[in-house]
């Protein structure tokens, strides 16, 4: 068996995690548009009179208040309404443009070098899945990822430090 220093180990795992989230979260993101087009179908099914066997679903509407805190930009405008002058100050101080350095982890594995299915299925007991649940989705995100043309196992990543 391959030795591997902590530091390879750790980017190999960085990597599969990478490569797992894309399809995880693309369908997600899906999932959740699906879900919101779905809700505003339900409702407007049930302002047309559509009815429903409450024995087996159940559906309402609820009017809910809450309070929400005001957007930033919001909260500036009141502060420009309320003292002017400094309001100008602050508008003018936000527009200035400044250099901002960044720092970058660049990673990836080399050319020639491939995951193992230990590395993809740490990732996924680090998600909670069982190693038999594991085993048996991470090849099909796999696919799933590939088919979405999301970044494959030699491509140079990069995170913010």
């Amino acid at each position: 068996m391959v030795q591997r220093t902590e530091l390879e180990t750790t980017i190999r795992r960085m990597v599969a995690n990478d490569i797992l989230s894309k399809p995880l979260s693309s369908l997600g993101q899906k999932a959740a548009r699906r879900r919101d087009s779905l809700s505003k179908e339900a409702e407007r099914l049930l302002r047309t009179g559509a009815r429903l066997d409450l024995e087996r679903a159940f559906v309402r509407m609820e009017r809910t208040s809450e309070e929400k805190a005001r957007t930033m930009r919001e909260g500036i405008e009141a502060f420009q309404e309320t003292h002017p002058r400094y309001g100008a100050i602050l508008e003018g101080l936000i527009k200035e443009k400044r250099l901002k350095n960044n720092t970058q982890l660049v990673y990836g594995i080399a050319n020639g070098f491939n995951l193992g299915l230990e590395e993809y299925r740490g990732v996924m007991r680090d998600l909670g899945m069982s190693t038999r649940q594991a085993d048996a989705m991470y090849t099909h995100l796999l696919d799933i990822s590939e088919q979405l043309g999301k970044a494959g196992e030699y491509e140079e990543r990069t995170i913010l430090l």
